[in-house]
């Protein structure tokens, strides 16, 4: 598990974008730069220190508040401002309120010895690329102010437009202290062949924590609603093309991509393992290749799918809590805790979507993507999609597989290397967009 990376709010950055004054004011958050772990028994034993309360320092960011204060890997952490830390979420949540530029008092203990001292905080790096312009602007949803991230060519007006919508999960697409990853590499390919390419974070996350309901307590609507705002903001740009937006949407991205479509007007679609069926099914087919991918045996993949399943069922169609599923399986509870990382409004209206009455409406062109090596999503939805809109429109959509591609667009020649040891990001899936969308 990679450490948690704290950061705080610093300055004011204003770009001038076509967005209301206040969705402007979005604050670039400051950068502590720790990676924390809770302190277990076993590591306070190992350090004799005996039941002391803090989180263990487990890395330093270079360049960072942290690295310039002098923290140092081992390093336990334990107050902030006064206020006890006793857990990663915790240290979170309590500088979350803090403001940049102004110093901040921290505890921490060092070979037995406490160390009570202050530093002030630096701002959160930015992504620069010599031929690129990156900017940082936001937007206002019902959930609040929300960070977009643009990266675009140097000096170009009247731009084609990728934006990208991610997974289920609430993480940052900020990238700035690792543009190795698979969408910043992706999008950067885009955006060297002309495309103004564009990220919104999810409500909640990043810059936009203190401005925005948490994302684990919105509805999957209220998601939407801040890609629909991006999307409309964005075309009144002038130098974006508004005739020529594309929307990629990865993974779960890729279901909200035709709810965005039916918002506003888009050119064409780009999905990159995503869902095509009634969620139950989804998780019936993956579930088998889950259990490839970890190297089950025969008779385990079935009791396995049908726990699994068992398990789903109590929690979409009963009603049931984790807890209360829990108590009638309690293998429940590790099948259904990455439901419990989303609000219970988000999972029920998820759930509740008819997909391919989703695909109906659009009449734009759609590339389906399907890595495979990726047995987190099923070659069988993408083909479902691919014949939905081909059913209504027809002509429109292509199905295209990328070989050694898992899930998160890396190299990965099978399941089971995807799930163990996945390499970099796999260029091939930007290539085939790109070749795409240049014949749109």
């Amino acid at each position: 598990m990679r450490g948690i990376v704290l950061g705080f709010f610093l300055i004011c950055v204003t770009i001038a974008i076509s967005i209301s004054c206040r969705a402007q004011e979005l604050p670039r958050r400051g950068f502590l730069g720790i990676k924390l772990e809770n302190l277990t028994d076993d590591t306070r034993r190992v350090m004799g220190i005996g039941d002391v309360k803090g989180v263990l320092i487990s890395g330093i960011i270079p360049n960072s508040t942290a690295s310039e204060a002098g923290f140092r890997q081992g390093d336990v952490l334990l107050s902030i401002n006064g206020m006890p830390v006793s857990s990663p979420s915790e240290a979170i949540a309590m500088v979350g309120g803090l403001k940049g530029g102004e110093p901040f008092r921290y505890e921490l203990l060092r070979d037995k010895k406490k160390i009570d001292t202050s530093a002030l905080l630096k701002s959160f790096p930015e992504e620069h690329y010599p031929d690129l312009d990156v900017l940082y602007s936001a937007v206002n949803s019902v959930a609040g102010t929300q960070r977009i991230i643009i990266t675009k060519p140097k000096n170009k007006r009247r731009m084609p437009v990728v934006m990208f919508i991610g997974g289920i999960g609430c993480y940052s697409l900020d990238y700035a202290l690792d543009t190795s990853v698979s969408e910043i590499q992706l999008l950067n390919l885009l955006a060297r062949a002309g495309y103004m390419c564009v990220r919104v974070e999810k409500p909640g996350i990043g810059d936009g924590a203190k401005n925005c309901k948490p994302c684990n307590s919105i509805s999957f609507m209220q998601e939407l609603d801040g890609y629909v705002q991006a999307t409309l903001a964005l075309k009144k740009r002038d130098d974006v093309d508004s005739n020529a937006i594309f929307i990629f949407g990865h993974s779960m991205g890729g279901v909200m991509a035709p709810l965005v479509a039916q918002k506003t007007n888009i050119k064409g679609i780009i999905t990159y393992g995503t869902i095509g069926s009634n969620f139950l099914e989804y998780l019936m087919k993956t579930r088998r290749t889950v259990a490839q991918a970890y190297d089950m045996s025969p008779e385990e993949t079935d009791d396995y799918i049908k726990e699994f399943c068992e398990c789903a069922g109590y929690y979409f169609v009963d009603k049931m809590t984790t807890a209360e599923a829990a108590q009638k399986d309690t293998n429940c509870r590790d099948y259904l805790s990455v439901f419990d990382d989303r609000s219970r409004a988000y999972n029920d209206e998820m759930y509740a979507l008819n997909i391919p009455a989703l695909w109906k409406p659009f009449g734009g062109k759609t590339l389906l993507l399907w890595g495979e090596s990726d047995f987190i999503s099923s070659r069988d939805d993408q083909q479902i999609i691919a014949s939905t809109i081909n059913y209504y429109h027809k002509g429109n959509a292509e199905f295209v597989t990328v070989k050694n591609a898992d899930h998160g667009m890396h190299i990965a020649a099978s399941f089971q290397e995807a799930h163990a040891s996945p390499g970099p990001y796999n260029p091939e899936v930007g290539k085939t967009v790109l070749a795409w969308l240049q014949k749109q």
